[in-house]
């Protein structure tokens, strides 16, 4: 914060010219000293986006199926418990995440009949976010399709970049 001091209330009044400059360039080196200390310490904690903000982020880029914003929402070490074949067991490595998530995607392009962003318009339903600690939240949500409802479980957990994912559970249910 920039503290401006009148000379009157330091009580330089009764000083020759010569302290009077003194005291006011001194007094104007400490406010800019002030001012680069508190603008480098804004800048040294960016703001980071919200665990809301990330999950828009994350829905966006996988209903355009683009990979780099996608890939960008999770940590290096997510893993992930698809719904469906091929993917049955627990994704656990990042070769194995690459490999499942970029099968996903080739085949919701293919059978979206797009050519072009979005592939698929994804609305979460009975969104409930519950922050577990200071740095770990659980999202829970329905996607439904048909007669079909997708259930989601996504679990965050802020690192020095921001909020990521760290696990997805998805699991699909056929309405009776």
């Amino acid at each position: 914060m920039l503290r401006i001091y009148f000379i009157r209330e330091i009580g330089v009044l009764n000083m020759g010219r010569k302290k009077c400059c003194l005291a006011g360039f001194l007094v104007l080196t400490a406010a800019i000293v002030g001012s680069a200390v508190a603008q480098e310490k804004s800048l040294a904690k960016p703001k980071t986006a919200s665990i809301e903000e990330t999950l828009s982020t994350f829905l966006r880029a996988f209903n355009n199926l683009d990979w780099q914003a996608f890939r960008a929402c999770f940590s290096g070490t997510a893993t992930i418990f698809h719904p469906a074949a091929p993917n049955i067991r627990r994704i656990d490595s990042p070769e194995q995440f690459e490999t499942a998530w970029l099968g996903v995607f080739e085949r919701i392009k293919k059978s979206s009949g797009r050519t072009s962003p979005p592939y698929m318009n994804l609305n979460p339903l009975d969104l409930r976010l519950e922050k577990l600690s200071e740095d770990v939240a659980l999202v829970t949500f329905h996607l439904v399709d048909g007669s079909t409802v997708n259930r989601r479980t996504l679990v965050f957990k802020r690192d020095p970049d921001g909020w990521k994912i760290v696990h997805i559970h998805a699991s699909n249910i056929t309405a009776p």
